[in-house]
């Protein structure tokens, strides 16, 4: 797994701090909520600009970098309010954004290709700081802020990330239109109106892992417009 790295401007992150391996206990998974970035461009925008933020690694489709050192503090969960977790704080974690876009009805989404990122990503750093796979947060749990925004919306989602944490095959069934998650109903959609896509009746019964092919075809261009 090839990591870019763009160190952060040190105003935006404890540059002087030092944490020792066993000082990570989490990870803590964000979005951008940006439409359509990318995580070289929010790599570059923390190491010139001074938002007072920041996060260990940004995370796309195509790339992963690395902007605060691992044995940093990245200022990216804390907050002014209330904690809504007992122990997860900056000092203890390891912050990782998600790159995201807008759907046609204007949702955030992530593509498929940035959660295999994350994904092989965060198995990494759970194997490198001995994190179990419940350490690994949202921040809405940490804080309650709505984010990683697709997560929050749809927490089935997060579930099935999870489980790609863990190694475990998702055996999702999608059965009507209404399961389908965001990231596939466009090519649903063109499927179906295409006469390429007929469920049983109003059933599609979708498995998760079929869709996700379905998607990435239709996204190389093998589906037409």
């Amino acid at each position: 797994m090839e990591i870019q790295t763009k160190r952060a401007n040190p105003a935006n992150y404890a540059a002087d701090s030092v944490r020792k391996p066993h000082d990570i206990r989490y990870v803590v998974v964000h979005y951008t909520g940006n439409d359509g970035d990318s995580a070289r461009a929010n790599a570059q925008y923390f190491a010139t600009a001074q938002p007072g933020v920041s996060a260990h690694y940004f995370v796309d489709a195509q790339e992963i970098w690395n902007s605060v050192p691992e044995d940093c503090v990245a200022w990216h969960c804390g907050t002014r309010g209330a904690y809504y977790h007992p122990f997860c704080r900056n000092r203890n974690a390891i912050g990782v954004e998600l790159c995201a876009y807008r759907d046609a009805k204007g949702r955030f989404c992530f593509r498929e290709g940035t959660l295999d990122h994350a994904a092989a990503l965060l198995r990494e750093l759970m194997t490198r700081y001995a994190i179990p796979v419940e350490n690994v947060l949202r921040h809405y749990d940490v804080t309650h802020k709505c984010c990683p925004e697709p997560f929050v919306r749809d927490a089935d989602a997060w579930v099935r990330f999870q489980k790609r944490l863990k190694g475990e095959e998702d055996m999702t069934i999608y059965k009507t239109w209404a399961d389908i998650p965001d990231w596939a109903r466009d090519t649903v959609a063109k499927l179906t109106r295409k006469g390429f896509l007929r469920g049983d009746n109003e059933y599609l019964n979708l498995e998760h892992n079929a869709l996700r092919n379905l998607v990435i075809n239709d996204r190389a261009g093998l589906y037409g417009v």
